[in-house]
């Protein structure tokens, strides 16, 4: 009876440690998101190449068909080129001091985790010098390594503000159900 009283106390501590763990790690997914947003904001590349796995990270993003078909109407195909692109986290940055002020703002932010790899879903809307410029979804996938939680890519949709306006939270929370 005592063995059995203690393999309980064991399995609830696990069961209790494993809680923690799973919390911490949200915790410090979200700490990188945080992290990120305020890199964006403050332009510190220290800061926002720390946040990425060193060797290849993927950067991509594809503009929604909607706003590619206004842009390809206001200019021609040729003009506007492909709806997709892809580049690098340092050169996002860089692309950054072109401007007076940039935010990249976050909501709808979900995490899902195994404490060894993880993926974010989330909305963004991408502010220059002090006007949005684009909205859309963002994912991240992220690896723990030695410790730490970092990036290994970042893919977004891209919808521009110039022909469409970013639904309220509550009207994009409903269009994912």
């Amino acid at each position: 009876m005592r063995q059995l009283k203690l393999l309980f106390l064991f399995l609830l501590a696990a069961q209790h440690l494993y809680a923690q763990q799973k919390t911490d790690d949200k915790a410090a997914i979200n700490n990188i998101i945080n992290q990120y947003s305020k890199s964006v904001i403050e332009k510190d590349s220290v800061t926002f190449y720390s946040l990425f796995n060193d060797g290849n990270v993927t950067w991509c993003a594809a503009v929604k068909d909607s706003s590619q078909a206004r842009e390809v109407a206001k200019k021609d195909k040729k003009a506007v080129g492909s709806s997709y692109f892809s580049g690098s986290y340092k050169g996002f940055l860089k692309s950054l001091f072109h401007y007076k002020s940039t935010e990249d703002k976050f909501d709808n932010i979900k995490i899902i985790e195994d404490g060894t790899v993880a993926s974010v879903t989330m909305d963004y809307s991408f502010w220059a010098n002090d006007k949005m410029t684009n909205w859309g979804g963002k994912y991240l996938s992220l690896i723990k390594r030695d410790g730490k939680w970092k990036i290994t890519s970042v893919i977004y949709s891209l919808e521009l503000t110039a022909y469409f306006k970013q639904p309220s939270l509550e009207e994009r929370q409903k269009q994912k159900i």
